[in-house]
């Protein structure tokens, strides 16, 4: 009874909850709920490795994983390169303003290139600041031609990349195990990513190299000398030295150098897509041709069955010959701006280390210096590895049991091989056919420009 009082006692002496208190108690839990569920779109958005929108591990590959790298450089300066069959979400206005904004910021400072190498040589000054705003200008002309090209190709880039979904493996495990497509697209991303990041990292180190100096000099050193510069060229119709125009100028000068890199390095990396891709074909027709199964003499209607199979592989091949064909068309320009001005950025890079510079300024130049030659080692390595894999094919028709086959059978193969002597590789339009030899005719081409500047600087 005592203890039932206390009870009694002890709830009577607890306050009672008054309205107000209820509702900062409810105010309280609301916020808290909301906190809550802030840290936890935070972890899922922002901290978590893979987000909603990101594919399953295990999901099925397709063609647009292959594609995806240089589609995002590309869609980065508001081109859309190609169109894809079915797709709805067509890009707004906003996204080709920004295409317009890009192209005539980059022409502006290409214009203002020009005119500084102009006066320099007129004036007889500045022989070696004006080899380098050279290479600028062959940089930038040589990334707008590629983003031409691509709009000039945009129909036939859509058609090669439809194409390339009509024979892609289906979504189908089995298909893609035959195929090997992960080790394939593993193969495509290391060479995509590696190559997209070197020339990320040379973009971001040229223009940000001056604005680090000089804040360095000024706020970390405190030197009365630091001096404002700017990434390319340093003549504009402004004065832009210690005021406000400073920045604007900056920003413009670094957005056109990512403008010309995007444009440079995009269609390079959508070669190396499709290259890699009609590799998978050919060696995928190889691996089916050597493990053909011939059953002329096993079967009552074997050699019937042995020619319908061998049509669909004849037919297979012709498919990839095709694709080849068209990739050709729609890259053979870009191939051929590669070697032209990969050749002359070395030269005037070249020529510019070896006349003694500052360390900094050498650092920059060894980076240009590696960016251009894996460029075109790049390409021509790719090349090579169509031209072995489009050879395979002959020595995989040799290997098969074509002893036990049928007389027609054995002539149809004879017309496979012999189709498959002529190699398949990337053309830099009519004037060169790719291959790692190409690298050695670089290298001298590059060489005797390198010797030319030599002599008219002496």
């Amino acid at each position: 009874m005592e203890g039932f009082l206390e009870g009694k006692l002890c709830g009577f002496c607890m306050p009672v909850p008054t309205i107000k208190d209820k509702a900062a108690l409810g105010t309280h839990q609301l916020f808290a709920g909301i906190a809550d569920m802030s840290v936890k779109f935070l972890k899922e958005k922002i901290f978590s490795r893979r987000g909603k929108s990101e594919k399953p591990k295990n999901a099925y590959i397709v063609i647009e994983d292959f594609m995806k790298l240089p589609v995002y450089f590309y869609h980065t300066i508001g081109l859309n390169p190609y169109e894809l069959k079915g797709t709805n979400n067509k890009p707004g206005i906003g996204f080709y303003i920004l295409f317009l904004l890009h192209m005539i910021n980059a022409n502006i400072v290409l214009a203002l290139e020009i005119f500084f190498v102009y006066v320099s040589f007129r004036n007889n000054e500045n022989f070696i600041e004006s080899c380098m705003v050279m290479s600028y200008i062959g940089f930038v002309i040589v990334g707008e031609l590629k983003i031409g090209a691509v709009l000039l190709q945009k129909q036939k880039l859509t058609n090669l990349v439809r194409q390339m979904e009509s024979v892609f493996p289906p979504a189908r495990q089995k298909e893609q195990e035959e195929y090997d497509v992960r080790r394939y697209l593993r193969r495509c991303l290391r060479y995509t990513k590696g190559f997209g990041g070197l020339y990320m990292t040379l973009v971001i180190t040229y223009n940000l190299f001056a604005i680090c100096q000089y804040s360095i000099q000024k706020w970390i050193l405190h030197s009365p000398h630091a001096k404002q510069t700017v990434p390319y060229v340093p003549l504009t119709p402004w004065t832009w030295q210690d005021n406000w125009k400073f920045y604007p100028t900056y920003l413009s000068q670094s957005m056109a150098g990512y403008t010309a890199t995007c444009g440079h390095i995009s269609a390079d990396l959508m070669i190396f897509a499709v290259a890699i891709q009609v590799i998978m074909h050919f060696d995928r027709l190889a691996k089916s041709l050597t493990e053909f199964s011939v059953r002329a003499k096993s079967e009552e209607d074997g050699a019937d069955k042995d020619l319908k199979q061998l049509q669909e592989l004849i037919a297979y091949h012709n498919k990839i010959l095709g694709l080849t064909d068209v990739m050709n068309e729609v890259f053979g320009l870009a191939l051929l701006l590669n070697f032209l001005a990969s050749s002359t950025l070395v030269c005037f890079v070249g020529f510019q280390i070896s006349i003694g510079i500052s360390p900094e300024m050498m650092a920059k130049l060894i980076l240009i210096l590696i960016s251009a030659n894996s460029e075109i080692y790049l390409i021509c390595n790719f090349s090579q590895m169509l031209i072995d894999a489009s050879g395979s094919i002959c020595y995989a028709v040799y290997d098969m049991n074509w002893s036990e086959a049928d007389p027609r059978f054995r002539k149809m193969l004879i017309l496979l091989a012999l189709r498959a002597q002529k190699p398949v590789c990337l053309t830099a339009t009519v004037f060169l056919d790719i291959s790692i030899e190409t690298m050695s005719i670089f290298l001298r081409m590059s060489y005797k420009f390198f010797c030319a500047i030599r002599t008219m600087y002496q």
